[in-house]
Protein backbone atom coordinates (compact mmCIF):
# COMPACT_ATOMS: atom_id res chain seq x y z
CA UNK A 1 0.00 0.00 0.00
CA UNK A 2 0.66 3.95 -0.04
CA UNK A 3 2.52 4.89 3.10
CA UNK A 4 0.28 6.79 5.62
CA UNK A 5 1.11 10.33 4.44
CA UNK A 6 -0.14 10.28 0.96
CA UNK A 7 -3.19 12.02 1.74
CA UNK A 8 -2.28 13.24 5.62
CA UNK A 9 -4.18 16.36 6.95
CA UNK A 10 -3.05 18.98 8.98
CA UNK A 11 -4.53 18.78 12.19
CA UNK A 12 -6.73 21.94 13.67
CA UNK A 13 -4.96 24.60 14.60
CA UNK A 14 -2.64 24.15 17.97
CA UNK A 15 -2.88 20.38 17.74
CA UNK A 16 -0.87 17.44 16.68
CA UNK A 17 -1.85 14.72 14.70
CA UNK A 18 -1.46 10.89 15.64
CA UNK A 19 -2.21 8.32 12.82
CA UNK A 20 -2.51 4.66 14.59
CA UNK A 21 -3.10 1.47 12.78
CA UNK A 22 -3.47 -2.55 13.49
CA UNK A 23 -2.91 -5.17 11.01
CA UNK A 24 -5.17 -7.75 12.00
CA UNK A 25 -4.55 -11.12 12.00
CA UNK A 26 -6.81 -13.87 14.11
CA UNK A 27 -5.13 -15.88 16.91
CA UNK A 28 -2.10 -16.29 17.58
CA UNK A 29 -0.27 -14.94 14.75
CA UNK A 30 1.21 -11.38 15.76
CA UNK A 31 -0.42 -8.65 14.93
CA UNK A 32 1.28 -5.43 14.26
CA UNK A 33 0.10 -1.93 15.35
CA UNK A 34 1.59 2.06 15.22
CA UNK A 35 1.25 5.23 15.67
CA UNK A 36 2.86 8.52 14.10
CA UNK A 37 2.65 11.86 15.54
CA UNK A 38 3.04 15.14 13.50
CA UNK A 39 2.40 18.84 14.03
CA UNK A 40 0.21 20.74 11.86
CA UNK A 41 3.25 21.30 8.70
CA UNK A 42 3.31 17.59 8.69
CA UNK A 43 6.75 17.36 10.82
CA UNK A 44 7.70 14.16 12.17
CA UNK A 45 7.47 14.44 16.11
CA UNK A 46 7.41 11.11 17.45
CA UNK A 47 6.06 7.22 16.71
CA UNK A 48 5.86 3.67 18.07
CA UNK A 49 5.49 0.31 16.09
CA UNK A 50 4.92 -2.60 18.10
CA UNK A 51 3.80 -6.38 18.08
CA UNK A 52 0.86 -7.89 20.50
CA UNK A 53 -0.89 -11.12 19.74
CA UNK A 54 -4.12 -11.32 17.62
CA UNK A 55 -7.34 -10.21 18.72
CA UNK A 56 -11.04 -11.24 17.64
CA UNK A 57 -12.06 -8.75 15.30
CA UNK A 58 -10.26 -5.52 13.53
CA UNK A 59 -12.26 -3.40 15.98
CA UNK A 60 -10.32 -4.99 19.00
CA UNK A 61 -7.19 -4.79 17.06
CA UNK A 62 -7.68 -1.00 16.70
CA UNK A 63 -9.16 -0.49 20.03
CA UNK A 64 -5.73 -1.92 21.02
CA UNK A 65 -3.66 0.41 18.53
CA UNK A 66 -5.66 3.28 19.84
CA UNK A 67 -4.93 2.73 23.64
CA UNK A 68 -1.77 2.09 23.04
CA UNK A 69 -0.90 5.69 21.08
CA UNK A 70 -3.11 7.62 23.80
CA UNK A 71 -0.62 5.83 26.44
CA UNK A 72 1.95 6.57 24.53
CA UNK A 73 1.21 10.79 23.54
CA UNK A 74 0.07 11.25 26.79
CA UNK A 75 3.49 9.97 28.24
CA UNK A 76 5.45 11.29 25.97
CA UNK A 77 3.70 15.22 27.42
CA UNK A 78 1.40 15.76 24.29
CA UNK A 79 -2.00 17.45 25.32
CA UNK A 80 -3.91 18.79 22.47
CA UNK A 81 -3.95 15.32 19.82
CA UNK A 82 -5.80 14.59 17.20
CA UNK A 83 -6.38 11.03 16.79
CA UNK A 84 -7.01 9.46 12.95
CA UNK A 85 -7.81 6.08 12.44
CA UNK A 86 -9.21 4.33 9.62
CA UNK A 87 -12.15 2.41 11.30
CA UNK A 88 -15.04 3.91 10.89
CA UNK A 89 -16.72 2.22 13.47
CA UNK A 90 -14.17 2.92 16.23
CA UNK A 91 -14.40 6.77 15.79
CA UNK A 92 -18.42 6.43 15.54
CA UNK A 93 -18.59 4.32 18.76
CA UNK A 94 -16.46 7.16 20.69
CA UNK A 95 -17.74 10.34 19.57
CA UNK A 96 -21.35 9.23 19.65
CA UNK A 97 -20.51 7.38 23.33
CA UNK A 98 -22.37 4.63 22.55
CA UNK A 99 -21.07 1.40 24.15
CA UNK A 100 -20.48 -2.09 22.44
CA UNK A 101 -20.55 -5.48 24.72
CA UNK A 102 -17.36 -6.95 23.24
CA UNK A 103 -15.47 -3.45 22.87
CA UNK A 104 -17.22 -2.39 26.31
CA UNK A 105 -13.47 -3.00 28.17
CA UNK A 106 -11.64 -1.37 25.37
CA UNK A 107 -14.40 1.89 25.26
CA UNK A 108 -13.74 2.65 28.70
CA UNK A 109 -10.46 2.65 28.66
CA UNK A 110 -10.28 5.18 25.88
CA UNK A 111 -13.10 7.03 27.56
CA UNK A 112 -10.81 7.01 30.54
CA UNK A 113 -7.97 8.47 28.96
CA UNK A 114 -9.81 11.03 26.63
CA UNK A 115 -10.21 13.15 30.26
CA UNK A 116 -6.22 13.39 30.46
CA UNK A 117 -5.60 15.05 28.13
CA UNK A 118 -6.86 19.10 27.64
CA UNK A 119 -7.82 18.66 24.14
CA UNK A 120 -9.15 15.61 22.27
CA UNK A 121 -10.62 14.88 18.48
CA UNK A 122 -10.65 11.50 17.27
CA UNK A 123 -11.32 11.91 13.55
CA UNK A 124 -11.42 9.05 10.60
CA UNK A 125 -9.32 8.90 7.69
CA UNK A 126 -10.41 5.94 4.92
CA UNK A 127 -7.54 3.21 4.52
CA UNK A 128 -5.99 3.85 0.94
CA UNK A 129 -8.00 1.91 -1.82
CA UNK A 130 -4.86 0.26 -3.10
CA UNK A 131 -4.41 -1.61 0.24
CA UNK A 132 -4.56 -5.37 0.35
CA UNK A 133 -6.67 -4.99 3.25
CA UNK A 134 -10.03 -4.12 2.67
CA UNK A 135 -13.17 -4.11 4.45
Amino acid sequence: GTSISTKWRAPSNGLVKCNYDASHHRGNNDSGLGWIIRNCNGTFLDAGMGKFQGRHSPEESECSALIWALQSAWSLGYRKVEFEGDNLIINQLINNNRSNERLYHYLRLIHNWRSMFDTIKFTHRRRDSNNAQTF
